[in-house]
Order: C-alpha cells, then structure tokens, then sequence
C-alpha cells in the first residue's frame, strides 16, 4: 500500500492540513487547501472514492472542489464518484456549494447525485473498496461526530485515527493496524485531541504497530522530531 502524505499540520499553521492519498486512488480528508496541492500528486480521474473523518474546516471543505472538478471535468469515467462519511455528508456539501458558488439546493443536489454515491458511515460498519477491506471506528473528538478507519489490502492493515481524544476505538485502530496515523496535536492537555502523555503510552502499549504522529502543531512536531517519533513531512511518500 502507498500511502502520500499530503498534509501533516492543523489549522493556523505553515504545513498542509493532514490528508493522505492512498495508491492513487483513495482521498483521505479534504482540508481547506488540499484541492490544489492533490491535482499536482494524482489525476482526478482515478480517484475511485473519498474518506472524510468529521465535518471542521481542516479536514472537509475543499470537498466541494474535489466534487465539482470530478463532475466538470472526468465525465468520461466508468462509475461513480463515491463519498464516504458522516451522517449529513450530501446536506453538507449542498451548504458548501450554496457558500461558495449560490447553487440553488433542490438543483444542486439532483446534478451532484447523478455522479457521486454518498455512503454515511456509522461505528463498526465493514466496506469493501476493491481490493480494500475498510472499517469505520466513532472516535471521541465532541462535535461533530468523529470516524477513524482501517484500511486493509491483504497485505497490511493501516490505520488513521482522525482528530481524537484517548479512546477505546482508537486502541482498537492501533492494536489491528501495522502501521498507525495517529493525531498528536500538542504537548499538554487538550479535551478533544491526543496529546503528549496518551501518545507516548500508546506507543509503548502497541510497540508491534509502527505509529506516525500527525495533526501536530509546531510545538509538537518539533517535540516528535527531537525525539525521534516517526515523524512526517509533508509530501512523504510511504510505502507499505
């Protein structure tokens, strides 16, 4: 599995907002800014299906660009565009489009169905993606609600925890993944994501699960590099 680290930051700071690709074909979150930098990455036109942890801005917004390009401009493709996430996901992005371009709802909403599949995800639900055994885990990140998922392809099983505080589910992504994206967004206490001490015991709880922290702040990517977590980069390329 090739994952591509489109961004590993959060809002408010230099580096992208985190967002991966995997082999091509899968989009994991669409931040605010991502649509620009995934279209010098991968053509549009392979990309089978998009994954969206939660409805904040650093990890949603630019939906609508990836949508409307995909419809304006790969009509040629041979099936859908299918959107993976949270309860509301089509009402969604028809605010977006409402926000962004004054697209009238009822007519917005009939022209985006005809190419894209939108699929609500719930806790524990199992998809198949071609090769891909995917499933979904409700994390705890208050509102709005909140998925990490596993992705598996036969191989190995990576998995990316979203935005979270310290969780069941999120030990349950960590234990049944080999490689793990894991939030680490700051250095003291946060009610609403990982910090410093539950990653640093996450770590040493699954020791045979290779754990990369992302969502960091510069604080704590700082902390990760001086520390020598597998840390990230923007634009990495790993493979699996």
């Amino acid at each position: 599995m090739k994952v591509t680290v489109v961004g590993t930051s959060c809002t408010w700071f230099k580096r992208n907002n985190t967002s991966f690709i995997i082999d091509d074909e899968i989009i994991f979150d669409t931040p605010a800014g991502s649509y620009k930098d995934v279209i010098k990455i991968i053509n549009l036109s392979n990309v089978k299906c998009i994954f969206i942890t939660h409805f904040h801005t650093d990890h949603f917004t630019d939906l609508h660009a990836f949508v409307t390009q995909i419809m304006r401009y790969h009509k040629d493709r041979k099936e859908k565009l299918r959107v993976y996430g949270p309860k509301g996901i089509l009402n969604r992005l028809i605010k977006l489009n409402k926000l962004f371009c004054g697209s009238k709802d009822e007519r917005s909403k009939k022209i985006i169905k005809s190419a894209v599949d939108f699929i609500e995800v719930h806790d524990g639900m199992e998809i198949v993606e071609g090769k891909y055994r995917i499933k979904a885990f409700k994390v705890e990140h208050g509102e709005p609600e909140t998925f990490g998922f596993t992705f598996d392809d036969g191989r190995v099983v990576v998995g990316f925890s979203a935005d979270t505080r310290p969780c069941e589910n999120l030990d349950k992504i960590v234990a049944s993944s080999n490689f793990a994206f894991v939030d680490f967004t700051i250095i003291n206490f946060h009610p609403k994501h990982m910090y410093l001490k539950p990653f640093e015991e996450l770590m040493k709880k699954y020791p045979n699960t290779k754990i990369f922290p992302v969502h960091t702040t510069d604080e704590a990517q700082k902390y990760a590099m001086e520390h020598k977590f597998n840390y990230l980069n923007d634009g990495d390329v790993l493979e699996f």
